[in-house]
Formats: C-alpha cells, structure tokens, sequence
C-alpha cells in the first residue's frame, strides 16, 4: 500500500513538472509575441495562400514608399496633365490667329457676255465682254478682333487654372490611393497578429483536450475561431492587393513597391475661417473666374455687332479688241434690322454672363461646405485617435499585462491571455481605421487650400 501512494505522489509530481514546464514554454511564446506586436515595422508570418505575391513584385532595392513620393510621382507623365498642357497651348495660338485680318479673297470670271444677238456668246464682237480678275480684303472693326482675341485667351487662362485643379486632384487621388493602400497593409500585418494568436489557442486546447482538461466542443470552437481569423487575414490581403492595383493607376509600377510604416500629419490644424477664406482664390473658382471675364467678353463682342464692318475689291477687267478696265468698290454692313438678331445676341450673351456669376456663387457655397465637412472629420478623427492612444489602448495592453501575470500565478487561465490579446489586437486595427481617416480628411484639406504649393509643379 505504501509502495502504492509513493507511486502516486511521484506521477502527480511529474504532471505538475510537465505543466509548469508547458506554462513555462507558453509564458515564454506569450512574451515573444507581445515582443513582435510593440516592435515597429516587424512583419507578419506569410502563411496565406498567395501572400508571397506582393513580395514577388515590390521592388527589393527601393525604399518605402511614402505618401508624398506617391503624390509627386502622380504627376510626372500623368496623361491628363499632358492633355491639358496641350490644350492650353493650342487655345494660345488660337488667340493670336483670331485677332488677325481674315485672309484676302481673290476672284476671276467673266462680264457682260451677249447671249440674245448676233454678238451671242461671242468674247470679241461685244464691246462690253471682259474678263475680270479681282482681289478683296474684309476689315472687321478691330475692336471686334481685339475682343475675339481675348475671348480665346480667357480660354486658355481658364484651362490654365484647371490644370491647376487637376494638380491637385492628381496629388489628392494619388494620396488617397496610398492611403487605402497603407490601411491594408497595416490591417493584414495586425489581423496576422491576430490569426497567430488564435492558432496558439488552438495549441494550448489541444493540450488540454488530450489530457481532459477542456472539452471537445470547446476545441472545436478554438478551430473555428482560427479560420474565421485566417479568412480575415486573407480578406486583407486581397484587399492590399486591389488597392496596389488603385495606386498603380497614378503610378505604375511604383506602386508595388513596400509602403512606408510612419503616417506623419501636421500637428496643428488650420483654423477654420482661414481655410474657408481660402477657397475664393482656389483654382476651380479661378476657372470660373475667366469663365465670367470670357461671358463679358461675349456681351462686348454682341455689342460690336451693331456697328458695321466693310471690305474693298479691286479689280482688273481684260477686253479682247477694245480698251480694258480697273475697278475698286467697297461693301459696307447695313445693320439696321437688329430687333431679332443684334438685339438677340446680346440679350443672349448678358443671360450667359448671370449662368456663370450664379454658379460662382452656388460652388463658393459647396466649397465651403465641403471644407467644414472635412475640417470637422480632421478634428474629429484626430480626437479619438488621441483618446485611443491616451486611453484605450494602454487599458488594452494593461489588460493583456494582467492576464498573464495571473496565468503566471496560476490564478488565471490561458484563455483569458488570449481573449486580452485579440481584444488589444482588435483596439489597434480600430485606431488604424480612425489615423487614415484623418489622414484623408488632411488630404481633402490640403486639396482646398489655396496656398498650398508643390515643389516641381507649375500652376
């Protein structure tokens, strides 16, 4: 009997060593991976079917990718840039062209030719016959030309600031496109965290399953709950890779590149009523600035209709056997009957003129709202992520600091580590959601500032 409860005593001895070494061993894995959750920039393990894709296609030997690189590289060799540049220049040369003379007209043709007596369509029996020769110049008023000069300049001065606007939209979208890019990229790096842990859990079940400490069911359940997490870790990759294609449209294959871990945005933020003041000289109320000038022009332009312009021919008459001729003669506008022409254009054009004053009026409002809007998401976002870092997220890590240090006590159980480390994990990808979300409303933000200015670009 005694041999018996020796026996016993030493086996219970042996399971108390081999769980303290397990709890050891488990203690010692909880650490490393709080460890590799604190370290920046650490990445996630590539256990997905086909993470090693965005590997395979990041260039090696460049450096991140931050969002102002992507924003600069968006407009170098940005086809809608080009086009515009383009067309700026073509309407400049059309300026020029329509303040000039039009071109003279030379005309030729035959007069006075009999067609009824015995001279009939004789070219030499006639005295009257002649063959002419002639050379015409029109001399449109050059009030007139001079303002249809400056119509298609004000064509091209209008383009001009929307090629200013379309800078920016081109930095905007591209930082945008980085943006979208940077969340998933973060949010696949934390949700593999995330998947680790839930894995390790399913380790430490199993354990316990075997030796009949937990139940079938909750095994199970720590499975399902590994390939739920798995999936999301997949769904984010997916997602990376969409948004690596959304970058690539602004710039190529840049976008493959590795993205850089820091999302550095201004301390301070711009007081509202400066950032709305501002919006009365952006680019796109530039446009219809010109827009407006170019209807005034339109009105002058209407004006000059009711003063005539006139022309002079001369011309050379050639007769076969008789004496020849030289002529010149002169034509002049009569515009006496204005009441549905004169009178209609230019009721026309002072119409044209209110459309544009009225839709300056109607974008300074949508400019100032949408400049609120995104000043109110700036400091809202930028709020709570303050909160979560002052806060949430060390009352988070607090908790996961607790968990262990009862599991290592034996006062606790290894469940409750884990639930505390997906719950952190799950508090940090929140706080990502809340910084890109700031971050972008920045980005509208800087989009609507006027003053904003970038190196390498011209307005």
């Amino acid at each position: 009997m005694s041999r018996f409860f020796v026996g016993a005593w030493a086996s219970r001895l042996r399971c108390r060593q081999r769980r303290t070494v397990s709890r050891s061993c488990l203690v010692v894995l909880l650490c490393s991976l709080a460890a590799a959750n604190t370290q920046a920039g650490s990445d996630p393990p590539a256990t997905l079917a086909y993470s090693n894709h965005v590997d395979a296609t990041s260039t090696e030997t460049a450096p991140p990718l931050t969002m102002e690189e992507a924003a600069r590289l968006a407009a170098v060799d940005q086809p809608l840039l080009t086009g515009r540049r383009a067309k700026i220049q073509a309407e400049e040369q059309q300026a020029v062209a329509a303040a000039q003379l039009p071109d003279p007209q030379l005309s030729g043709g035959l007069k006075e030719l009999p067609i009824d007596t015995p001279e009939a369509f004789s070219t030499r029996r006639d005295n009257f016959t002649e063959f002419t020769i002639g050379l015409s110049q029109e001399f449109p008023r050059a009030e007139k030309r001079r303002l249809q000069g400056a119509r298609k300049q004000l064509d091209a001065d209008a383009d001009r600031a929307a090629l200013d606007n379309e800078q920016r939209m081109v930095r905007r979208d591209a930082s945008l496109a980085w943006l979208d890019l940077y969340e998933t990229v973060q949010g696949l790096k934390l949700t593999q965290r995330l998947a680790d842990e839930a894995t390790l859990q399913v380790q430490s079940l199993e354990k316990d399953y075997s030796n009949g400490k937990a139940s079938q069911a909750d095994w199970f359940a720590a499975k399902t709950d590994a390939g739920l997490a798995a999936d999301k870790a997949h769904d984010w990759l997916h997602h990376e890779l969409r948004m690596r294609e959304g970058l690539a449209r602004w710039i190529g294959d840049d976008a493959r590149r590795a993205v850089a871990e820091s999302l550095t945005m201004p301390d301070t933020l711009s007081p509202l009523p400066g950032l709305i003041a501002g919006a009365d000289h952006h680019p796109v109320i530039g446009n219809l600035d010109k827009q407006i000038e170019a209807s005034a022009t339109e009105v002058a332009l209407a004006r000059q209709s009711y003063k005539p312009d006139y022309s002079v021919e001369v011309y050379y008459a050639y007769r076969r056997d008789f004496a020849d001729f030289v002529g010149i003669q002169f034509k002049v506008g009569l515009p006496y009957f204005t009441k549905n022409r004169q009178d209609r254009g230019v009721a026309a054009a002072l119409e044209q003129s209110h459309v544009s004053e009225d839709r300056k009026r109607d974008l300074l409002r949508e400019l100032h709202t949408q400049i609120s809007q995104d000043y109110v998401d700036r400091r809202h976002f930028q709020e709570r992520v303050a909160d979560f870092d002052a806060s949430i997220i060390p009352d988070a890590q607090h908790r996961v600091d607790a968990a262990l240090s009862a599991y290592q006590s034996g006062r606790g159980g290894f469940d409750a580590v884990l639930l505390a480390r997906r719950s952190l994990l799950d508090v940090q990808l929140q706080r990502l959601a809340l910084a890109v979300e700031s971050a972008r409303a920045q980005t509208r933000l800087d989009y609507w500032s006027a003053s904003k200015t970038f190196s390498g670009e011209s307005p």
